[in-house]
């Protein structure tokens, strides 16, 4: 319970400008309730898995390493999901048009925060999270995509914005964390703890 509320305070503090640091890593507002689950040919899963098949965490096998980096940003092919990858966690936002009916309420996930739930994270555990923003910023000019510039892999033009890609069938790795794109949405797990989640058009799918 401390890591989390920690966290929602430090988002809260950095939305009001308490901070003097003209800049500031992103991170989640992650709650530490349980997830209800039932059981999936990977394990356990959220309910209703709104995708026809049950993800499962991506190997590491054939990823990009992004290990040198602090972090690895990046969006869908199609613009839409923006994700984020660190040594520590991950996360994804949802995606503009996403069917929201399973997502819960932000007095749910942030009480009292005042804030909206815009994606899923990745710590101890896969959860939604809450914010005033976008926690992943993969636009081409900004410094969280050093190695999609490294990599030399395509962008898109999304919503006035020119954003670096993952393509569909490849993934990210840092550590035990790795994250896969694909036409079904983008899967992001910890290949040591089993945990995880899935972003899609569809709605989201919690792994573990």
């Amino acid at each position: 319970m401390t890591r989390g509320l920690g966290m929602r305070l430090l988002l809260l503090c950095l939305l009001t400008g308490c901070t003097s640091s003209p800049q500031w890593t992103p991170r989640p507002v992650v709650t530490e309730r349980p997830t209800p689950a039932v059981s999936g040919p990977s394990g356990p899963t959220s309910p209703a898995s709104p995708t026809s098949t049950a993800p499962t965490i991506p190997a590491a096998s054939g990823a990009i390493d992004v290990n040198s980096y602090d972090s690895a940003h990046f969006a869908s092919p199609t613009g839409r999901i923006w994700c984020a990858l660190y040594a520590e966690w991950a996360l994804c936002h949802f995606p503009n048009g996403m069917d929201t009916s399973r997502v819960p309420s932000p007095d749910e996930v942030c009480p009292g925060a005042e804030l909206d739930v815009t994606g899923v994270s990745l710590v101890e555990k896969a959860d939604y999270f809450c914010s005033g923003g976008a926690e992943a910023l993969p636009q081409t000019n900004g410094e969280y995509v050093g190695w999609w510039k490294h990599a030399k892999l395509p962008s898109v033009a999304y919503d006035g914005q020119k954003l670096a890609v993952l393509p569909y069938g490849r993934k990210v790795a840092k550590g035990p964390w790795v994250c896969e794109s694909a036409k079904s949405g983008v899967t992001c797990g910890n290949t040591t703890t089993g945990k995880g989640f899935r972003v899609a058009l569809a709605g989201v799918t919690l792994i573990g």
